[in-house]
């Protein structure tokens, strides 16, 4: 599953990079023009999931968002994550997450090349895992539901076009307990990104008088 992530990832960036060298290469200034501004982000990711009277295991993956800016202190966010594990806990069964949200972004706080934004998504996770029962029996499954992230971060502007995002955000998904039954899950998260600004978000121009 990370094999192919990183395929994904890399013919992502093989699709970007055109668009990013069209816009270093541009030499005659483009018109300011209204409408929304977009970014992409890619970047790693860690989660600490619960597993029921076991503690919490780590998991570790990748992150993928895009972002649509409506304004300058309001935008749209698409954010899919996966993180994993090898073994939760010596079961010799893996772990995963995958989840995909969406839903508002606000941006509160900025200053110079830094802003702090505050997100509120909702979307599906696909949770497979392992709860450890008494000795060596333990209990396998996975379980698809809808899911929900509140968080905060905060991104600085390395150049017009490249930037760094770091995001904590609170996770809600679904699992089983040792008994089979469904039980919600508080997972932690933490990411750290590059952001590539595709289009910048420009005042529509004011009319002037000669």
């Amino acid at each position: 599953m990370m094999k192919t992530i990183g395929k994904v990832c890399f013919f992502g960036f093989a699709i970007m990079l055109p668009a990013l060298a069209q816009n270093l290469v541009q030499t005659t200034p483009a018109p300011a023009v209204a409408g929304p501004s977009f970014d992409m982000s890619v970047g790693y990711t860690y989660l600490t999931m619960p597993v029921p009277s076991a503690g919490r295991t780590g998991l570790n993956g990748l992150d993928f968002s895009g972002t649509v800016g409506l304004g300058p202190r309001w935008g749209a966010m698409l954010d899919s994550n996966f993180a994993r594990t090898s073994d939760v806990f010596s079961t010799r069964h893996q772990a995963y997450v995958l989840g995909v949200h969406t839903g508002p972004v606000f941006y509160p706080v900025e200053h110079g090349n830094t802003r702090v934004l505050v997100r509120a998504l909702v979307g599906a996770g696909l949770v497979d895992g392992a709860v450890p029962i008494e000795g060596t029996e333990n209990y396998h499954g996975w379980l698809f539901r809808p899911s929900y992230l509140v968080g905060t971060g905060v991104e600085h502007a390395v150049s017009s076009q490249l930037g760094v995002r770091v995001n904590a955000d609170y996770v809600r998904t679904d699992f089983y307990d040792s008994t089979g039954a469904q039980r919600p899950q508080n997972d932690l998260r933490l990411t750290v990104s590059f952001v590539f600004r595709l289009k910048e978000h420009q005042p529509r121009p004011s009319t002037q008088l000669w």
